[in-house]
């Protein structure tokens, strides 16, 4: 819908609006009056085009105003107030002297069917995290605005129901109201901006997707499409840094699962059940809470292994589409612990699912693909020997050759790449989150003895150079840090004169103690 923006004329316009109404009816939309409907639009493409600056002209600002169309008994609507107004400033103008009979002809439910549309326009977009953010905007819009919310002064009354027949809000959705009221998608990645470095790309992705979530889960009747995520990075880059991160802002229970061991057949190990047991664990036994949750499958490359070490296809495909049902929703029976008989039915139908995986070997699938096509990246590639995965260059058909069924990879509509850290990365993994790993030591010293503990520059880099020819990024820091002060935090709360540890560069090669003053 964007691009009716980029016409000259009224006409042009108009005529892109009919065509594109026409193709939603070719593909099964229902539209009741789509002559009205296409003169409705023509309407808010007009407005939009004279009275409003360029950067309101969008996708966002359309559903806006549709928004603000909605009528309420002995009220005038937002929108039509205003092109009133625009009206009696532009008096010769057609468009918005026509607009006085459309305002008559129209109903809510005929709004209902724009935004349906619009809906339908949005799915196009071939960026899913550009095409999430737009259809949230659009969810928000088509709730918020409706009869009966108090939104943007604009004063609205619900029509037929009375107060003491509304129907009482549970505390879990109360809670998630406060959330919304809270957060938007860029907020929430400022929030993840100060636990972890770069990965900005995924930060979006996964931000948008948990805002859409709690969309859905206040506006059922929305029918909003679910958005499952798929990280896709090396060891260390932050995948599953940023879902605990996600799970200490949230009021929705979040249930972190390895899927490294899990299996098609429950006798022969552990099995997908596991992660809704977890999750109604977190959700403290409270049912509507664990079908609203969101399951962090980490390590989920795991279970759909590359065709090239894959043994046994026949198991793999029946996992993955045990799998296929529980993304996209189902009943599931889930025992309440392990070897218990006492079982509780779940429905997955509103659950997130954000899986990771490092994917080993599908750089090499993406690699082969580019080459295969021809193009300049390709060929770069061929000279230099370096290649990295980037959002760009990933693609589902590549995922379904590592060996990902179709269906399943049409269930992860959000797919974003991490990029492996490298040495000024570690750096800053190492310095400027809060609680940062070097920063959790400090303050153990400080506060168990009393005691300041340094690192010099020099330390820093033989710690960075350690964890890089260790080759698991930042998941090696913590590790390293320990095995040097190991023998500190031994000795030290027994050396009564000692105020200040510095590491320096020769302690943290090991080829010294740390300095004691």
């Amino acid at each position: 819908m964007q691009e009716v923006f980029n016409l000259d004329t009224t006409e042009e316009q108009r005529l892109f609006i009919k065509k594109e109404l026409e193709l939603y009816e070719a593909e099964g939309g229902y539209l009741s009056d789509s002559v009205l409907l296409e003169k409705y639009f023509v309407i808010i493409i007009h407005y939009l085009m004279i009275r409003r600056p360029k950067f309101d002209r969008n996708s966002s600002s359309i559903c806006k105003l549709l928004g603000a169309s909605y009528k309420v008994k002995n009220y005038r609507s937002a929108f039509w107030t205003i092109i009133s107004e625009s009206l009696n400033t532009m008096p010769d103008d057609e468009i918005f002297f026509g607009a006085r009979a459309v305002e008559k002809e129209i109903t809510n439910n005929e709004i209902d069917e724009a935004f349906s549309f619009m809906q339908y326009e949005l799915g196009k977009i071939e960026d899913p995290e550009e095409r999430n953010k737009q259809l949230g905007t659009l969810a928000f819009c088509r709730v918020r605005y409706r009869p009966g919310v108090r939104f943007n002064d604009i004063r609205m009354k619900e029509e037929g129901v009375s107060s003491d027949k509304k129907k009482k809000k549970s505390p879990f959705i109360i809670q998630c109201e406060k959330f919304l009221s809270r957060y938007t998608p860029e907020k929430i990645k400022e929030y993840l901006d100060r636990f972890v470095v770069g990965q900005d790309d995924s930060k979006r992705v996964l931000s948008t997707a948990v805002y859409n979530h709690y969309l859905r889960i206040l506006y059922p009747e929305e029918r909003l499409i679910k958005s499952n995520v798929l990280l896709v990075g090396p060891t260390g880059c932050g995948k599953t840094e940023l879902i605990r991160r996600i799970s200490d802002l949230v009021n929705v229970p979040v249930s972190i699962t390895d899927f490294s061991g899990i299996v098609a057949t429950p006798w022969r190990g552990r099995n997908k059940e596991e992660a809704l047991s977890s999750l109604y664990l977190k959700a403290g036994n409270d049912i509507e809470a664990a079908e609203h949750g969101i399951i962090f499958c980490d390590e989920f490359d795991k279970v759909i292994p590359s065709r090239k070490y894959s043994r046994g296809g026949d198991i793999n495909d029946e996992l993955q589409g045990q799998l296929l049902g529980m993304f996209e929703g189902t009943d599931i029976d889930v025992p309440l612990r392990e070897g218990s008989s006492e079982i509780i039915k779940m429905d997955t139908t509103d659950i997130l699912f954000v899986c990771a995986g490092a994917f080993e070997g599908l750089d090499e699938i993406v690699r082969k693909d580019l080459d295969k096509a021809g193009i300049g990246f390709g060929r770069e590639v061929k000279d230099t020997g370096v290649f990295e995965l980037t959002p760009d260059n990933l693609e589902k058909k590549h995922l379904i050759s590592y060996g990902m069924k179709p269906e399943l990879a049409g269930r992860l509509s959000a797919v974003s790449v991490l990029r492996k850290l490298d040495r000024a990365a570690l750096r800053r993994v190492l310095t400027e989150p809060e609680d940062n790993v070097l920063e959790r030591y400090v303050n153990e010293f400080r506060e168990e003895d009393n005691i300041e503990l340094t690192f010099t520059d020099e330390a820093l880099e033989v710690i960075i150079d350690k964890v890089m020819n260790m080759n698991i990024g930042a998941r090696g820091l913590n590790s390293i840090i320990h095995d040097i002060l190991n023998e500190t935090m031994f000795e030290v709360p027994s050396l009564e004169t000692v105020s200040k540890v510095t590491v320096t560069g020769e302690a943290a090669d090991g080829k010294e103690k740390p300095l004691y003053s």
